[in-house]
């Protein structure tokens, strides 16, 4: 405590504090004390006594001087004041010697309170300084406690927690410590703490992506289960529902009917993704006023962890595409999962750009690890359980709102690619299945065989109830080309839309690849091939049966288009054509110009036996008994069509008969008109007439109407010169009406040859039927020049 300055006084001060002092006049011998004290007082506390002593004298002067003023005209006044005075100033200094000793013993008793007080004074600010100290002490240990906190907080991750202590530390802190230089290395201590906050809370989330990265292969083969399950379920549907079988997985029907399966591929019974870390590390980042930079590094290692993923399967081969591909798909679709959940969740964190730029790049990449994978493959199994695996990829991260356009395009270039390995596998097998066809019909033995090739066979209307009711063993009426060609078409057309299951439809016309790629295989690998095995065949029961083939393969066709209307894979209207049906039609008629010409060349061994006496004197042949050849022409014919040909229709048979006749009746007006024959009479044609009518009669007995007019031309050209009608056929209407088969020119050549025929006879009556003939010759000829 700080003693307090005494106060002094001046001379004019202390006078007044004398004058003050009032002195009884009545009584000189009593002393006013009590006016004394406080002045008495005031002199020891500001130890002003020698100048109160010399402030009395000059007072005691003055007023002597005053008594003697007064006293030079009352002396016994005067002396009775002397008295009075003398008496004061005993008193005085009376009351000098007792302030003196009053003084001392003040003076004695102040020394000893002053010590005391300022010992007590001292004991006060030690123990003021003391509290001050432990309180600072207090205060210090407390920082240090949070700081000490501050580090347990985080080695137990309780990163945001340690953040706050530390700003704590800057707005709790007592002003005492304020400018201490402790509190100035506590404060310089901060930043690095603030730093290893970082650094852990970086570190957990560096923890935390290996974590996910581990879990992401998890997620993401939870998610493609769930999708293929939903794919299934929405197929059973389909095929249940035919009115929303067009309708696919994603789309709007889809999606209604899955409305009520819920499924989160980051939380369930199986996995649970904890995203608590990186979720505090963004909000450590964000008070840091760091966040850019996390976001920065976050990208770097989302990037590298996908680039990793991709790079472990750069060296894919297609004998390990299939094992790797999956696992490829699935760690995949985790690692995008996660970032849509991210952006959905943390927008301000997670930018669409970063993500879409991260989807991009990993969408080239896929392209590069497929395309690798499938360098140099051959097999469409490989391109198919590819697809299988990129499109249940697409279209389970299609529901996560990513774009799917490049990826839908590596399924397009895989099903290119598939669509030409199947067209030339399937090509493969139809070469085999037709050149190895012994062309016979196939046999069953037992019901359960006929129900097998009856069930894979496209057949006619009724034609399977029919074939039901024979007994068993049973020959078909086809070979086994058609069964197992209608095998492979079945085949070619179920995988081909196993693939095209969920693939866009806005890029390719899918149901026009298969339509081409159908027709390809039919024509130029069924009909093209039989075609050229129609070549080298001689044996005619093959050829029928081949003919039979053909007709089989139309009806199938025709069928076909029905199915292929039925599985088509877009919502486009219209019929389907397939322009194979062109084809058999047409290897259908080189079957049966086949067929005529091996009966052609079988007539031309009868044709050789022919032989005519072109100069008889009666006809040789009579229609009970022709020619020899022609008889055994005609069995042969006749014997030969009903047995070999079977199994054709009748509209075959009737055509495979009239071409027979025609090649007859061609080859009888061939040798009438030709120059092999120089000249022959009237009763050789009757021989001819005789041939012609039992051929007639032969056919009739076959119950064929349209056969009838095969021989019209022979016969009515014949008839003309044996009735001598030929005047009568000069005449149009007759001709046209009677004779319009009859060919002008022909029967010129017929009438000259009579005529040089007659010619030789020498006597009257041959030359003038010679002339008649040369004649109606030459009239019958300016018909034709008209």
């Amino acid at each position: 405590m700080i003693r307090k300055q005494r106060p002094t006084f001046t001379s004019s001060e202390l006078e007044m504090q004398l004058q003050q002092i009032n002195l009884d006049p009545t009584s000189s011998t009593t002393e006013n004390l009590e006016a004394l004290a406080p002045l008495i007082k005031s002199i020891q506390d500001s130890d002003s006594e020698q100048l109160y002593l010399r402030s009395l004298d000059k007072f005691v002067e003055e007023k002597e001087k005053e008594i003697e003023k007064i006293c030079q005209e009352n002396y016994e006044d005067f002396v009775s004041s002397v008295s009075t005075l003398l008496t004061i100033r005993q008193g005085s200094g009376h009351l000098r010697r007792r302030i003196g000793e009053l003084d001392g013993q003040m003076g004695d008793v102040g020394r000893a309170l002053g010590e005391k007080k300022r010992a007590l004074l001292e004991q006060k600010k030690v123990a003021r300084n003391m509290d001050d100290a432990i309180e600072t002490l207090q205060t210090c240990l407390r920082l240090l406690d949070l700081v000490h906190r501050v580090g347990e907080m985080i080695r137990e991750g309780k990163y945001w927690g340690a953040l706050r202590s530390i700003e704590d530390l800057l707005h709790l802190t007592p002003p005492s410590i304020s400018q201490t230089p402790f509190y100035a290395h506590i404060l310089s201590s901060l930043p690095s703490l603030r730093l290893s906050i970082k650094d852990a809370v970086t570190a957990s989330t560096k923890t935390w992506l290996f974590d996910v990265r581990e879990s992401g292969a998890k997620v993401g083969k939870l998610a493609l289960e769930q999708m293929s399950q939903r794919i299934k379920k929405w197929r059973a549907k389909r095929e249940k529902e035919g009115g929303v079988r067009l309708a696919r997985v994603g789309g709007a029907m889809e999606l209604v009917h899955n409305e009520r399966v819920e499924f989160d591929a980051l939380d369930n019974e199986d996995v649970k993704v904890d995203f608590k870390p990186l979720y505090q590390c963004i909000h450590i980042y964000e008070a840091l006023e760091s966040k850019p930079e996390l976001q920065r590094s976050y990208q770097v290692d989302r990037k590298t962890q996908a680039t990793l993923i991709l790079t472990s399967r750069l060296s894919t081969t297609p004998e390990t595409l299939l094992s790797t591909l999956p696992l490829l798909m699935q760690e995949l679709v985790g690692f995008f999962i996660i970032e849509s959940h991210l952006l959905r969740t943390m927008p301000d964190f997670r930018s669409q750009r970063d993500v879409d730029e991260l989807w991009d790049e990993m969408c080239k990449r896929i392209v590069e690890v497929v395309g690798q994978g499938l360098k140099g493959c051959s097999e469409p199994e490989v391109f198919l359980e590819s697809k299988t695996n990129v499109l249940l990829f697409v279209q389970t991260l299609e529901g996560y709102d990513y774009n799917i356009t490049e990826l839908n395009g590596l399924l397009i270039t895989l099903f290119e690619r598939y669509s030409e390995l199947l067209l030339r596998k399937f090509s493969t097998d139809f070469d085999q299945i037709v050149s190895e066809d012994d062309n016979q019909p196939m046999m069953v033995n037992d019901q359960e065989e006929f129900d097998q090739v009856a069930g894979v066979c496209w057949l006619a209307p009724g034609e399977m109830e029919s074939l039901a009711m024979q007994g068993f063993p049973q020959a078909m009426p086809f070979s086994q080309t058609y069964p197992m060609c209608c095998i492979n078409i079945r085949n070619f057309v179920d995988q081909f839309y196993q693939f095209t299951d969920g693939v866009a439809q806005q890029h390719l016309d899918i149901d026009e690849v298969l339509r081409k790629s159908l027709d390809g295989l039919l024509s130029d690998h069924v009909s093209i091939q039989i075609a050229k095995r129609l070549q080298a065949m001689s044996n005619l029961s093959q050829i029928a049966q081949v003919v039979i083939n053909l007709e089989h393969f139309s009806t199938a066709c025709d069928e076909l288009e029905g199915v292929l209307m039925k599985l088509r894979a877009s919502q486009r209207g219209g019929p389907v054509h397939l322009s194979s049906c062109n084809s058999f039609s047409s290897t259908l008629e080189q079957a049966e110009k086949r067929i005529d010409s091996v009966i052609n060349s079988k007539l031309e061994s009868f044709f050789e036996l022919a032989e005519y006496n072109w100069l008889p004197t009666r006809p040789q042949s009579t229609a009970a008994e022709p020619s020899t050849y022609v008889f055994e022409m005609i069995t042969f014919l006749t014997a030969y069509v009903d047995s070999v040909l079977i199994g054709l229709n009748e509209g075959v048979k009737t055509r495979a008969y009239m071409n027979a006749l025609g090649r007859i009746q061609k080859w009888l007006m061939d040798m009438l008109c030709g120059k092999e024959v120089i000249r022959f009479n009237e009763m050789a044609l009757a021989s001819v007439l005789a041939d012609v009518t039992f051929i007639e009669t032969e056919i009739k007995r076959l119950g064929k109407s349209d056969l009838d007019k095969v021989f019209d031309e022979v016969k009515h050209t014949i008839n003309i010169i044996l009735s001598d009608a030929v005047s009568a056929y000069m005449e149009p209407s007759i001709r046209s009406m009677s004779y319009s088969s009859v060919k002008p020119i022909r029967l010129a050549v017929i009438l000259a040859k009579l005529g040089k025929a007659h010619a030789l006879g020498g006597v009257q009556s041959s030359m003038v039927k010679a002339e008649r003939r040369r004649r109606e010759a030459d009239e019958v000829a300016k018909l034709a020049g008209r």
